[in-house]
């Protein structure tokens, strides 16, 4: 089974930064970027540093994949406490992406694509047949998620995240976290 790379999306994405010619659009895009990476690397110091310390824009549809339920997050304490909740569970907070398409207006832009991570079973509230809680899995699902972002500061005001259907479900081995953050 061939797994999405990080360093795949990471080239896609910096090419699609030097394609644009809007200056706004590209630190919009860095941003985006800089908080990507910092969620792959579970790195919540990293994270915070992407958004301002105060009032935040958070909401998650609750379809069941990673968050159960509809969540509203306003201020950027109750941020960090959901990112290093999402890193104290030793897997990568986010992966790879594929087929994305990126869309850009003066409040901030767009993310519409397919993602991909590894999970543990548990963390897959909506599962396609019986998994182990314990068991590695190789999710994609294809999202769309705005992205509110201050360009003069460098900093992204918050996520509203839709999540679509689970494209795929494939039960992976302990090395396919390495070969994804590859």
């Amino acid at each position: 089974m061939e797994i999405p790379t990080v360093s795949d999306a990471m080239r896609r994405i910096e090419k699609s930064i030097a394609a644009l010619e809007n200056p706004r659009h590209r630190v919009m895009l860095e941003v985006y970027r800089d908080h990507w990476i910092a969620e792959v690397r579970n790195d919540v110091p990293a994270i915070m540093a992407t958004l301002p310390d105060g009032p935040v824009s958070y909401r998650f549809d609750g379809i069941g994949l990673m968050i159960p339920e509809y969540l509203e997050i306003h201020h950027s304490e109750g941020a960090r406490q959901l990112y290093q909740g999402a890193a104290d569970m030793g897997l990568p907070m986010a992966g790879p992406f594929e087929e994305e398409r990126w869309l850009f207006a003066d409040w901030g832009m767009a993310f519409e694509g397919i993602n991909v991570a590894i999970l543990r079973g548990a963390s897959l509230h909506v599962q396609p047949r019986p998994l182990d809680p314990q068991g590695l899995y190789l999710a994609k699902w294809r999202s769309m998620s705005t992205h509110p972002i201050d360009v003069e500061r460098r900093l992204m005001l918050g996520e509203q995240v839709l999540t679509g259907g689970l494209i795929s479900v494939d039960e992976v081995d302990a090395s396919a976290v390495q070969r994804m953050l590859g």
